[in-house]
């Protein structure tokens, strides 16, 4: 499938940091232009300095039409106010605020060549915090514990004819727990909400905000023409926010781990 798409700025930062080095990549995507920081040597002091573990642990901010230093709400525009439009998002009135060219991301797919599914007046931020990424056994996992043996399905490891797929005599429980995988690890955390006030603390481990205004199914005004992503003809039939009382954002607090692995 093969889609062109139309937006107007979006940022992503990722941050990873492990035993031996740091580093830090922003990418602008909409620019061509790449920027990273340069990996730096260590001397043997700074490396004897050097405590922690094998792995790395991922943080990573993606802001689109939206501002970090407001925790993810709209864009403003230049205008003398600081208020919506003049290059920024709309303030939000169901009619000229969906025609607006700005923060309105468009999609069309290769076999609907005069139509595009365009969303009006939107913005959108994810912030995922110190997601953990490490080497592992799966005889590491919790579910290896005695109070799960009798979930173990020796069948899931067997071809349809009955042979283990892991080599004879290896469709056990001992042999599985040896085997490497990948974990994606996150703490146990929690939170708390003020009924008072309708506020909440301590979901950090990902905050999440999505909002727009308008979506429709908008035409090219000539066969041919790609102007489809620009017309505001049918308004709009559906909108969406995802938020919470504090802001722009939505907290989540979650914790436990995953396992990947093959055979």
């Amino acid at each position: 499938m093969k889609m062109r798409i139309h937006g107007l700025l979006s940022s992503l930062t990722v941050t990873g940091v492990g035993i031996y080095s740091a580093a830090c990549l922003s990418l602008l995507l909409s620019s061509p232009v790449l920027h990273a920081v340069n990996l730096q040597p260590l001397s043997d002091d700074e490396m004897g300095s050097v405590i922690g573990q094998e792995g790395v642990l991922l943080s990573m901010e993606y802001y689109y039409n939206s501002n970090p230093a407001t925790d993810g709400d709209a864009l403003l525009g230049s205008g003398a106010a600081g208020t919506f439009g003049d290059g920024g998002c709309s303030g939000q009135n169901g009619s000229s605020s969906l025609a607006d060219m700005d923060c309105r991301l468009a999609i069309q797919l290769e076999n609907r060549s005069d139509e595009w599914l365009v969303i009006k007046n939107g913005y959108a931020s994810i912030v995922v915090n110190r997601l953990s990424l490490d080497a592992s056994t799966l005889g590491e996992s919790i579910a290896t514990g005695a109070a799960y043996s009798s979930f173990f399905n020796q069948a899931k490891f067997e071809a349809v004819g009955g042979d283990c797929l892991l080599g004879a005599g290896n469709c056990n429980t001992g042999y599985i727990d040896n085997m490497p995988a990948v974990r994606t690890h996150y703490p146990e955390t929690a939170g708390s909400y003020n009924p008072g006030n309708g506020t909440s603390t301590g979901y950090n481990d990902v905050r999440l905000g999505i909002y727009y205004e308008g979506m429709a199914i908008e035409f090219n005004s000539v066969p041919g023409v790609q102007d489809g992503w620009q017309q505001n003809v049918n308004g709009s039939f559906l909108g969406l926010n995802i938020a919470d009382n504090n802001g722009a954002q939505a907290g989540i607090a979650f914790g436990g781990n995953f396992y990947m692995y093959g055979f």
